[in-house]
């Protein structure tokens, strides 16, 4: 009561996150962003450019290519695990919203003309980094605040709250002082990054533990295939990095004594790096002959290659591509509740296009934020009854799952033989839990709870799209 203007709640402060709350914020919303460590440095778009060479921005940018192109291409390695109408929304996006980034974030394009990536006959990949060097979310951070953006900062979003059916806020927890507040707004968006931390050992910051999949799944709401997720060779000593699409696909590549076949694409490159990581063989990268500038300049000057020539590898889950299913405007199967950017699913399918993270943040991330505002009009203001609080359990011993769930999810984050998911599946569905409420939550437990409810919506989905390959 009381409040003059509706209010919406974001969790997540990455691109997808900054560009709905500065949608709403102009549409006259009050916004309230969340962020689980500090605002546009906490998840997967604050890393990018220090995973990569370079930002990879895809999209149609020569003469003689088009969004339908563009959209064949995503459809041919969707192989139909995609959800209707959101590949044509990025396809039709991209090429204006690449631009638009480029100059909203002051990126500047490096080597002035985009390059053909493996598997693509024409040449999208763009490839672009900031213009000073700047934090690459520093100038969207800016425009969210001179629009009136609040932020608060190292908390938690451990579960929805739901009233007459319809998302109506969401439980806090703080960090630091283990808070916990029930933080009522007109709307509530998701826009918490993927799944990578779920796995111990991933490309994405710490943070991205699946949040949208364990706070919708524990709401009751529709998911769309949690078990789909694209992995990539990174250097094995940290800090991780990626050699790049080139490097993996040309370069020679050595697992325990045996030289990968040279016409082989990243998807091959990736299945037997993560066989031989199994087996416990070493997998070895180095430059074809003659061609050392295959090798990223910054990766040749590290020490490994320095030394000897050649680059360990691992493998680490890089992007979810299932999440929370929503429709062309983000809109989620609960009313009230929109996903935006990784912790929606159904954008791409099978096999993810690289270069295409920060289009589907900004694309997806502003039309979640419209169709609140539009949403917002039509429901107007309503009374209801106390909301209820959905939330994952808070496991006991919350450390010690932290261990087990890096044991359990490691092997498993490219190969996924049966017995070893139905065994993780049943091992962390029994792991004792508090009975307590919610008020009993403290940060290390509602971290905890996240990445199990997490994991144990990731196993499913591993098991029903085994079912469905088996059908």
């Amino acid at each position: 009561m009381g409040r003059t203007r509706p209010s919406v709640l974001v969790v997540g402060s990455g691109l997808a996150g900054l560009s709905c709350a500065r949608e709403l914020a102009s549409a006259g919303w009050d916004v309230l962003v969340v962020s689980a460590g500090h605002a546009g440095r906490d998840g997967a778009t604050h890393r990018v450019h220090a995973f990569a060479p370079w930002i990879l921005l895809s999209a149609p940018w020569v003469r003689g290519d088009s969004p339908a192109r563009f959209l064949e291409d995503l459809r041919r390695r969707g192989l139909g695990c995609e959800r209707a109408g959101l590949a044509e929304v990025l396809a039709e996006n991209a090429h204006a919203t690449a631009r638009m980034l480029i100059e909203e974030l002051d990126l500047e394009p490096i080597g002035g003309e985009p390059v053909a990536l493996p598997g693509d006959e024409m040449p999208r990949g763009l490839r672009c980094a900031p213009r000073d060097r700047h934090a690459i979310l520093a100038p969207a951070l800016a425009r969210c605040a001179a629009a009136g953006v609040r932020f608060r900062d190292r908390t938690l979003a451990l579960g929805l709250l739901v009233g007459e059916g319809r998302a109506v806020g969401a439980v806090l927890v703080g960090r630091e002082d283990a808070a916990l507040t029930l933080a009522v707004a007109d709307a509530v968006v998701m826009a918490c990054g993927g799944c990578g931390a779920v796995f111990p050992v991933t490309t994405s910051p710490r943070w991205c533990r699946g949040t949208g999949l364990a706070l919708a799944s524990a709401a009751g709401v529709l998911l769309h295939r949690p078990g789909l997720t694209q992995a990539l060779p990174v250097t094995a000593v940290p800090p991780l990095f990626f050699p790049g699409s080139a490097a993996l696909v040309r370069g020679r590549v050595e697992i325990g004594g045996r030289t990968l076949p040279a016409d082989r694409d990243l998807e091959a490159t990736t299945i037997a790096v993560a066989e031989g990581q199994r087996a416990g063989d070493e997998a070895l990268l180095e430059p074809p002959p003659g061609g050392v500038e295959v090798i990223p300049a910054s990766l040749r000057a590290r020490a490994p290659f320095a030394g000897s020539g050649q680059v360990p590898l691992r493998v680490a889950l890089h992007h979810g591509i299932g999440g929370v299913a929503i429709d062309s405007w983000g809109r989620t199967s609960l009313p009230g509740l929109y996903a935006c950017g990784e912790a929606a699913g159904g954008v791409q399918g099978r096999r993810r296009t690289m270069g295409t993270g920060l289009l589907e943040a900004a694309i997806f991330g502003t039309r979640a934020g419209r169709a609140a505002a539009s949403d917002g009009r039509r429901d107007g203001g309503r009374s209801m009854r106390p909301p209820e609080a959905t939330a994952p359990a808070l496991p006991v011993e919350p450390g010690r799952l932290e261990a087990r769930l890096d044991e359990i999810m490691g092997p498993l984050v490219m190969i996924r033989p049966a017995g070893e998911v139905d065994a993780a599946a049943r091992e962390l569905a029994a792991w004792p839990v508090r009975n307590g409420a919610a008020p009993d939550a403290d940060a290390p437990s509602a971290a905890a709870a996240i990445r199990l409810r997490a994991a144990l919506a990731m196993l499913a989905g591993f098991r029903e799209d085994r079912d469905r390959r088996e059908r």
